[in-house]
């Protein structure tokens, strides 16, 4: 494969989270391929978001609400009708050495996740694996896309919500895929009412598909009234409201991905998940956590730990640090 042409698939299945965290290595190759092809290999519910990547001229999808065999096999044929020069696994896990293993591409590149250092953030083991196939990166900064549709159905709905004022806007999202990544949702409550009585500020609630029930538990928890958005929309119209929103406070989930992505000043609380791989690096955000245990059944342990009054002494700081004329 030379710099001039050549075709490369790039294989990062899953999670939303993740799958933001390899924009700098996409971005990367890129830059250092300008003429080849490049494909992606992701889950088909991650489209979304994956096909508003700039970087990427093809989408693969792999569609695992079936029987998984029978997929793999369509999108293994698939592939090595291609005959890419170049697979780099990115998601380093047995399905996706799988696939790469079998797509019979020219050259294969990936690792195990766990071979990697345990605290090198996941941004530098991509980076370090680019560079066994002397592709050199230093750029970690994150990106997002939302496209014009998402854009527009996002300013409908808060012109519709009365949230076009210049009124401060705090997106909180209290849930998350696993229930061991969840702080309580009386605390949620208390910060979101802080916020809203010492600042007039909109609470905007949001949660996953499944979250509808956890939702009404922190509104029901509040004392003053959120702004509840249903939590079946497509991953570019959350990311478009998470755009409007002044400052985001979540657990460690995708939607805080896409907030760190957008820029949007975000406090994120970890449990027992490994913050020095996957959390944010930019000082604008904020992780809280305690200890440096990594055993799921200790989750709920370990979110216990984290206080109101500590969430409530960032977010604080953070909303003074704004422009004071969006809340006066």
């Amino acid at each position: 494969m030379t710099q001039d042409h050549g075709s490369i698939l790039l294989i990062r299945m899953t999670s939303l989270g993740d799958i933001i965290l390899t924009l700098p290595a996409i971005r990367t190759i890129r830059q250092h391929f300008p003429l080849h092809h490049v494909a992606m290999l992701t889950s088909l519910e991650y489209i979304d978001i994956v096909s508003e990547i700039p970087y990427l001229d093809e989408i693969i999808t792999f569609d695992r609400r079936g029987k998984e065999l029978f997929e793999t096999i369509r999108v293994v044929r698939q592939l090595r009708k291609r005959k890419f020069d170049l697979v780099i696994d990115l998601h380093g896990k047995f399905r996706t050495r799988l696939l790469s293993g079998l797509s019979g591409g020219g050259q294969r590149i990936g690792s195990r996740r766990d071979a990697y250092p345990p605290n090198t953030h996941t941004i530098d083991d991509h980076f370090q694996l680019l560079s066994t196939i002397g592709i050199q990166a230093n750029d970690r900064s994150l990106e997002f896309y939302v496209n014009t549709a998402n854009q527009r159905f996002a300013h409908e709905l808060l012109s519709e919500k009365l949230l076009l004022n210049g009124q401060l806007k705090v997106g909180v999202f209290p849930g998350s895929a696993w229930d061991y990544k969840r702080w309580p949702v009386d605390r949620f409550a208390e910060v979101a009412d802080r916020i809203v009585r010492q600042y007039n500020a909109s609470i905007l609630l949001f949660g996953g598909p499944s979250e509808a029930e956890l939702l009404d538990q922190v509104r029901d928890s509040m004392r003053t009234d959120p702004i509840l958005f249903g939590t079946n929309l497509q991953i570019g119209q959350l990311a478009a409201l998470i755009s409007s929103c002044d400052q985001f406070v979540s657990n460690d989930t995708g939607p805080a991905h896409i907030a760190v992505a957008l820029g949007i000043p975000t406090i994120v609380l970890f449990g027992v998940t490994n913050h020095l791989k996957f959390g944010p690096f930019d000082p604008m955000h904020t992780v809280i956590r305690y200890g440096d245990s990594l055993d799921r059944s200790k989750g709920r342990e370990m979110m216990r730990l984290i206080t109101v009054s500590e969430v409530w002494k960032v977010v604080e700081e953070k909303l003074n640090a704004l422009d004071k004329k969006k809340y006066q």
